[in-house]
């Protein structure tokens, strides 16, 4: 794993021994690469939702610091058939943390489901149309390198993603009553198994289809 190859994509990729026989073989080496071409990409993607959650539930408190400042605004969300299309009913009795999950939930679960899909569209059927699968394989990767390490890079982003929510909101525990560490992280694991979900049915779309886009 010394030399380098230059790639289509302007990267460079350590050529992989061409004696390794293995079907993950130089998987790590490639998982660096992929790491280092998407950075920006992934990033662009976790922080403003990282931002998101970390200023809606304060957002919230200001606006309606208890309860009873809100019981006029559930009762009206409940009623209203446009919201309960898209959001569903309104937990009651509407603390922040039953807000939080129901309204910027719904945003975080579409966000992270579209960032699965085109994250992993862009890094396996993408390099493949753009003749970089070939480069790789030419290095000595294993077979199952092309295939198997983009969805990685994915799940590795979208448990980032879950991750940094469950700490942002467990910190807010701390200055916001309403919010529970439970609740925090039951979110997260929601939002890990979405990405996760839709990340495995694009890898299986995008090869059945004949180009990226």
């Amino acid at each position: 794993m010394s030399a380098a190859l230059s790639t289509a994509a302007g990267e460079s990729a350590p050529v992989i021994s061409s004696n390794a026989t293995s079907a993950l073989a130089g998987w790590d080496t490639y998982l660096r690469v992929l790491l280092r071409r998407f950075r920006f990409q992934i990033s662009a993607w976790l922080v403003p939702l990282w931002l998101l959650v970390g200023v809606t539930a304060p957002s919230y408190e200001s606006v309606y610091p208890s309860l009873e400042t809100r019981t006029v605004l559930i009762e009206q969300m409940r009623k209203s058939p446009g919201t309960r299309l898209l959001y569903g009913y309104v937990p009651v009795p509407g603390r922040l943390g039953q807000l939080l999950q129901w309204e910027t939930g719904t945003f975080l679960l579409v966000c992270t489901a579209l960032m699965a899909i085109m994250l992993t569209c862009r890094m396996l059927r993408g390099d493949e149309d753009e003749g970089l699968i070939e480069v790789l394989r030419s290095t000595g990767a294993g077979r199952a390198v092309p295939h198997a390490v983009p969805v990685m890079v994915v799940w590795t982003a979208v448990g980032g993603l879950s991750a940094g929510v469950g700490g942002i909101l467990t910190w807010q525990t701390r200055s916001i009553e309403e919010l529970t560490i439970s609740g925090a992280w039951a979110l997260a694991g929601t939002i890990c198994v979405t990405g996760w979900a839709f990340s495995a049915i694009a890898a299986v779309a995008c090869q059945l289809g004949r180009q990226v886009g």
